[in-house]
């Protein structure tokens, strides 16, 4: 496995924000980012359904596995170099459920984190460039 494909809301200040946040991070594997509403996924994975994971975080690895939920945030930390010890710890029968508890809450609870934060999406923060580069 050389890359994951990681699949998020853009129009989500919280989502875009850990995109940027995973981009900036040293990693074992190459990290791809496709917005959920991407058409590049169908050409991409052809087969792959998007609505069988409606709010959730999805990963797909270059070999072909779909990652979900708690699973896909395990994988995504995997390939962190400095986050890969954290992975094998959250991936084991005692603290997995644990990790889903959290990722079910945070992905309930993304766009009001978004707000309160304020983290912009990414989709604003394109039209926001645009519209400054504009002549």
């Amino acid at each position: 496995m050389k890359t994951l494909y990681i699949l998020y809301d853009a129009q989500c200040g919280f989502c875009s924000h850990c995109r940027r946040w995973l981009e900036q991070q040293p990693g074992f594997l190459d990290l791809r980012f496709l917005p959920r509403d991407s058409p590049e996924i169908e050409c991409r994975f052809p087969g792959f359904v998007r609505s069988q994971y409606p709010e959730e975080l999805v990963v797909i690895s270059d070999e072909g596995g779909i990652y979900w939920g708690a699973h896909a945030w395990v994988m995504v930390l995997y390939a962190l170099v400095e986050y890969r010890e954290w992975a094998v710890r959250l991936a084991r029968p005692a603290l997995l459920p644990l990790a889903r508890k959290v990722c079910e809450l945070i992905s309930k609870k993304r766009r009001d984190l978004s707000s309160l934060l304020g983290m912009e999406n990414d989709a604003t923060l394109a039209a926001e460039i645009r519209r400054n580069h504009e002549c």
